[in-house]
């Protein structure tokens, strides 16, 4: 570690590359951007103590499961192997912090904020280190913010309500980053959200915020949803649920159970509220009245992004039958009449029946999400679209383009995964990630095409081509019923039994 000096005070930060043009690169970690206790809303902070270190050395995340490594030796979910956790991170409830990776202090180059999903992580796990961003020339930033039931869990004192925390503490690190990044290298009128999973859900949500969408100028979506918000009333009822779950009787007694309880139990009262804080008005309704900014907008999502569920251990609370004989009822129990309809869609492009109640799952819950949003966001901005087929060497392609998949592209992080890497893996980084870097500089991305314009996405494979949206035609008569809003808010909700109401 080094101290470098900037404007708003001294930081530790740590050489970790050369860039394209030959300086270093630093990694500078947990610069605080806000505080508050347990429960409650976030408060900026504006001001540092003058002559000290404004920063930690260590890098932290918010209290959450700690998985050993060797379980992945056994489950073989990607989302639990080590670039993806956490574990060098030291556990606070006080990890309100960015972290910048930057080659020149007093530059003025384009910028990145990338927000992770809400269910685990942070801002320094090995797959979104932003290194090899900055080594392009774009000063790369991620927030670590509230997660599980420290974010998303509504609670009340009397007639008050806290909830959406992890939204309000994101709009606070966007804020942050809008009135200071300049003191690292970077433009604050160029400014690009990234979002992914759940974070790609956030980005969304900041973009219909119109105090966070003014600290923005270009939204990227991968993976991401569509809202899905419960009532104040709802929001009540799992407070009270929350209470009998962890046997106490006040916000109080919440607030001081030990963090450790609240482990495990991410579910519990859990849900996305019209707060009249963050939410001032339904997410929905700003999208379908193109009440959003125009900025350049990038959505998709990956070819396989369930396939990390194609394992006997989530089957049964999946409601997926391994029995070839008892697909049909299987499909007509969970979706009713539209259970055949989306057989015969899908049948032919699936392996076994398991993988066909799986790629429903994604149709539904992703694939239609992206459709939906950039048919809606793109009558106002330009919007391109993409969809990523090819995908690294892990567990020998067995699990296809998975969640998540995109982010070794997006980051150039292969050297940071513990897999083989192939020639072609590196080649494909290289187009994806200046496609990706292209559009955070400028808004454009060249030899694409925007999907405002012919209706067209980007197919990212071994070959790369301009392909209609798969499955458009079905999805469009998918979204006249309420199939995918009822499954995309059960997935939301960790429910384990979606249905769709038709």
């Amino acid at each position: 570690m080094i101290t470098l000096t900037t404007k708003l005070g001294s930081v530790y930060g740590k050489p970790c590359g050369t860039s394209d043009d030959g300086k270093t690169v630093y990694e500078i970690h947990s610069i605080p951007y806000a505080r508050a206790k347990r429960f409650e809303k976030p408060e900026r902070i504006t001001q540092y103590p003058k002559g000290g270190i404004i920063n930690r050395e260590e890098t932290v995340c918010f209290p959450q499961h700690g998985y050993p490594l060797w379980m992945n030796v056994f489950m073989k979910h990607h989302m639990m192997r080590p670039e993806f956790l956490p574990t060098k991170d030291a556990q606070t409830e006080d990890a309100f912090v960015v972290n910048i990776w930057t080659d020149d202090l007093k530059g003025n180059k384009p910028v990145t904020v990338f927000l992770h999903g809400g269910g685990e992580g942070s801002g320094t796990v090995p797959m979104y280190k932003g290194d090899n961003l900055a080594k392009k020339g774009v000063v790369a930033v991620t927030v670590t913010y509230r997660i599980g039931s420290f974010g998303y869990m509504p609670t009340f004192d009397g007639n008050l309500m806290n909830a959406d925390l992890a939204y309000l503490d994101q709009q606070a690190a966007l804020l942050w980053i809008r009135d200071n990044i300049q003191y690292f290298g970077g433009d604050p009128d160029n400014i690009t959200l990234v979002g992914h999973c759940g974070g790609g859900l956030a980005a969304l949500y900041q973009f219909l915020n119109p105090t966070s969408s003014q600290c923005f100028h270009k939204l990227m979506m991968l993976c991401g949803n569509l809202p899905s918000l419960i009532d104040r009333k709802t929001a009540k009822e799992m407070y009270q649920s929350s209470l009998q779950h962890y046997k106490v009787s006040s916000l109080s007694e919440l607030q001081n159970l030990p963090a450790k309880a609240f482990l495990g139990h991410s579910q519990i009262g859990q849900g996305d509220v019209f707060d009249d804080a963050f939410f001032i008005d339904d997410p929905n309704t700003l999208l379908k009245e193109e009440r959003f900014p125009n900025m350049p907008v990038l959505i998709g999502t990956n070819a396989d992004e369930f396939s990390m569920i194609e394992l006997p251990m989530y089957y049964r609370f999946l409601g997926i039958t391994t029995k070839e004989k008892d697909l049909d009822a299987a499909l007509e129990k969970k979706y009713k009449e539209y259970g055949k309809e989306l057989k015969d869609e899908i049948w032919s492009e699936a392996q076994s029946g398991i993988d066909l109640q799986v790629k429903i799952m994604e149709l539904l819950v992703f694939h239609t999400s992206a459709f939906q949003m950039m048919e809606q966001i793109s009558r106002k901005c330009p919007v391109y679209g993409y969809r990523l087929s090819y995908v690294p060497a892990l567990y020998k392609g067995l699990r296809g383009a998975y969640h998540g998949a995109e982010l070794a592209y997006f980051f150039n992080n292969f050297d940071k995964m513990r897999i083989p890497v192939t020639e072609e893996n590196k080649r494909q980084a290289s187009i994806i990630q200046n496609d990706w870097i292209s559009f955070i500089k400028n808004g454009e991305i060249p030899n694409r095409e925007k999907y405002n314009e012919h209706g067209l996405i980007t197919f990212y494979d071994k070959k790369i081509k301009s392909i209609d949206f798969p499955h458009k035609e079905f999805i469009q008569e998918l979204l006249k019923t309420d199939l995918p809003e009822q499954n995309r808010h059960s997935y939301i909700m960790n429910m384990s039994e979606p249905t769709g109401k038709v």
